[in-house]
């Protein structure tokens, strides 16, 4: 089975690159959007405080396979409220 690598770009807290034997490009791609939702509720506050994360997933041969860009913008609404906790 193939190997796939999963590393978060500028993640604060440092997440590790993650490898797993998957058997298709498209079982890499679920795993990555499963594995993304995890470090998301693990680690939400210090996302919703603005941080960009972009996902790059590579092959055996770091090759490139995708990459997920993942950013949350608060809305005004939500920047008052913020101000009041």
């Amino acid at each position: 089975m193939p190997i796939f690598y999963f590393e978060i770009a500028d993640a604060k807290p440092n997440i590790p690159c993650v490898g797993e034997s998957l058997p298709s490009l498209a079982a890499a791609r679920c795993f990555a959007l499963k594995y993304a939702a995890l470090l998301l509720c693990d680690q939400g506050e210090v996302f919703w405080e603005g941080e960009e994360w972009v996902m790059t997933v590579t092959d055996a041969n770091r090759l490139t396979m995708f990459t997920i860009m993942i950013c949350a913008t608060p809305s005004p609404a939500t920047l008052s409220l913020k101000k009041l906790i």
